[in-house]
């Protein structure tokens, strides 16, 4: 564990969250100036891998509080395909690294037709910076690791506060409703270190059993289908094996076929209705498979087994996300140590280079082995 800058990555997410909700208005003061005249009817989220994943699970919120339409989109897909019918249209472009050269592609894209443009970095120098009209930093530090962490929640945050001080702003909304938004997120963070701590130990468990999978699945519903495909991208990118992620109706809708006694699955057991119908799930497939590992609230799990990471989680639909990550993200930190792999690296660091799909800068890009 103390290996890896990842696991060091996952313990700071509670400060980097409070940090950025505590800094809001310096941190949104260029993009709230930039739009506080506009008339925003629809928002589009563009991003790759985390940052896709970040926009879905900001997505609730945002349309729960603007009441206007957010469609989160892979920047490829906006710039190749995407055909919008309304000028009024913001199009935010997500990069952690900053360095995508398909979010620079949708964002171009967004400025050709028209539309309103904003850029979302932790980079104070990305490239996608220059290509849109206003630039935010997700305030995170340089996250000198290949997976991120700390930066998936770090920028869900970030675009939920743009937003939400835009919609004072702008009367969409009002500071006593907007406190109570941030009362509920505390409550989240604030619970954060019990969850990082309970999914260590749950980990110790399960990794004798988990680190020969060839086949991984992680399935979700709601708020947490986020941290779904999150959490098998974590997986796939550390322990570099097969994972893939499915919705749990999507699940049931001829997945269900291809389980064998070899699949690994993690169910990402959230309050709701989908809940007892998960745990029927995993009562059935037992008889296929013996591996099956359960996260969620001991609510309505009354057969619990050591494979599974039962905890208290806080279970606000539009927040927990940040929550049901951090198992997911336990797991793909220290899973790969034990199996001599260092999470921090990428199989090739100078994949994007060879494929071009970003412009490297010597710095986002850059990873130390210890």
């Amino acid at each position: 564990m103390a290996e890896s800058k990842m696991y060091e990555y996952i313990c700071e997410t509670p400060v980097v969250l409070r940090n950025i909700i505590n800094n809001r208005k310096q941190i949104t003061k260029e993009f709230v100036d930039m739009f506080a005249d506009k008339e925003i009817e629809q928002i589009y989220v563009l991003g790759s891998g985390t940052s896709y994943h970040a926009g879905l699970a900001a997505k609730n919120y945002l349309e729960e509080l603007l009441n206007l339409k957010v469609i989160c989109m892979y920047p490829t897909q906006f710039e190749r395909s995407e055909r919008v019918f309304n000028n009024k249209t913001l199009v935010i472009g997500m990069s952690q690294g900053g360095q995508s050269l398909s979010t620079v592609a949708g964002l171009d894209a967004a400025t050709k037709q028209g539309f309103y443009t904003a850029a979302v970095s932790e980079n104070p120098t990305a490239l996608i910076f220059e290509h849109a009209q206003t630039k935010t930093q997700i305030e995170v530090g340089n996250e000198k690791c290949g997976a991120k962490t700390k930066g998936y929640a770090g920028t869900t945050v970030t675009l939920m506060m743009m937003l939400t001080e835009w919609a004072l702003l702008k009367g969409i909304t009002t500071q006593e409703v907007v406190d109570s938004y941030f009362d509920r997120m505390n409550k989240v963070i604030n619970n954060l270190p019990n969850i990082i701590k309970a999914s260590t130990e749950w980990y110790g468990r399960i990794k004798e059993e988990f680190l020969p999978a060839k086949r991984i699945i992680v399935v979700g519903y709601d708020g947490m289908y986020a941290d779904v495909l999150e959490g098998a991208l974590k997986v796939l990118e550390t322990v570099r094996q097969g994972v893939t992620g499915y919705d749990i109706e999507e699940f049931f809708h001829g997945i269900y076929n291809s389980i064998t006694d070899s699949a690994h699955l993690f169910y990402l057991a959230s309050e709701g209705d989908y809940k007892p119908r998960t745990i029927k799930l995993v009562e059935i497939l037992s008889e296929w498979t013996p591996h099956n590992y359960i996260i969620g609230s001991p609510n309505g799990i009354d057969n619990p087994t050591n494979k599974d990471c039962i905890v208290q989680f806080t279970e606000d639909p539009l927040f927990s996300s940040w929550e049901y990550i951090v198992p997911m993200q336990v797991l793909a930190c220290l899973a790969p140590q034990d199996l001599g792999i260092n999470p921090d690296i990428p199989k090739d660091p100078k994949f994007h280079a060879r494929i071009g799909s970003k412009k490297l800068d010597g710095v986002r890009d850059h990873y130390e082995s210890k």
